[in-house]
């Protein structure tokens, strides 16, 4: 016989571990060791004497937390939408009731702000700190105000990610040593990179939005999708994604001639070229999934660097 309260528990585990989204967050994890290991670690010698590991893997855990509290609140604040839009897979207020969510993003946002803390100290440096209570106050008011008016959420979100590589090397050097990383050949790699992803990032921001018309309409969200109607969004992703082949073009010509990159190209050009394929068709939902898989491709390219 099944234990009803056992049972209870691990459901409740699954749901707590469903909200933060393990997965995404496990993607920030691999992004800033593939970040480090591919850009910031050939470009370290000159400043090696102030590099320690463990600053390092203090920073991956501030933004891990942060990016899970991020997906808890967030979560907190999209149930009426959600009902809407995808009802099989609402967590909050029917797995988890909303005061236990709060206090699961308190919980976790608050560990994020002790190791950033802990970070500064070890960098003598505020700037960790700082750094992240801005992108925590972000992600805290990205559903109850930044997603619900014009742009901002998106531009909030596309920050947030694009940041990622900057953050990465804050945890790893004081601020005075930036330079000897940035004024070589990666630290230009790096800078792409983070600009890139914030690119892409916004992109699916908005596809997202528009996937989700119906519930932000009826939850009373400004989002571009709700104000400009879907002919006028659609319109839009395709001059975005034009300048996105243009950006990824210069992007593929450097990564090319600077970093003897072939075939791994092809692990971002081919899936934006599937997202670009399917928004032609209108087919938005499969839009967003293969813009994720762009994203995933340029992981792939930095893992590419490392042999």
């Amino acid at each position: 016989m099944v234990d009803a309260k056992t049972t209870t528990h691990s459901s409740d585990f699954w749901a707590y571990l469903r909200i933060i989204r393990p997965w995404n967050v496990l993607m920030v994890a691999i992004a800033m060791v593939l970040v480090f290991q591919s850009l910031i670690v050939p470009a370290l010698p000159r400043a090696a004497e102030s590099f320690e590991a463990f600053n390092f893997v203090l920073s991956v855990g501030v933004m891990c937390l942060l990016a899970a509290g991020g997906n808890a609140i967030n979560d907190y604040f999209d149930v009426a939408e959600d009902s809407v839009n995808k009802p099989d897979r609402l967590i909050v207020g029917r797995l988890i009731s909303r005061r236990k969510t709060m206090a699961f993003h308190y919980a976790l946002s608050g560990l994020a702000s002790l190791l950033s803390v802990w970070l500064s100290f070890r960098l003598s440096s505020p700037i960790p700190l700082v750094w992240c209570a801005v992108i925590g106050t972000l992600l805290s008011g990205y559903s109850p105000w930044f997603k619900r008016r014009f742009l901002r959420g998106n531009l909030i979100i596309a920050l947030t990610v694009g940041q990622l590589p900057l953050w990465t090397l804050i945890g790893v050097l004081p601020l005075e040593d930036w330079p000897s990383v940035l004024g070589t050949l990666n630290g230009s790699g790096l800078l792409a990179y983070a600009a890139l992803s914030a690119y892409l990032t916004f992109l699916r921001e908005v596809t997202k939005d528009l996937q989700d018309i119906k519930g932000d309409r009826e939850t009373g969200y400004d989002t571009l999708a709700v104000r400009w109607g879907e002919r006028r969004t659609i319109f839009l992703l395709q001059i975005l994604h034009w300048m996105g082949w243009a950006l990824l073009g210069i992007a593929s010509w450097g990564a090319f001639y600077w970093f003897n990159a072939t075939w791994t190209l092809l692990l971002f050009l081919v899936p934006f070229m599937g997202a670009h394929l399917q928004l032609s068709r209108r087919l938005i939902h499969s839009v967003s999934a293969w813009q994720k898989l762009t994203l995933a491709g340029g992981l792939g390219f930095l893992a590419d660097l490392l042999f």
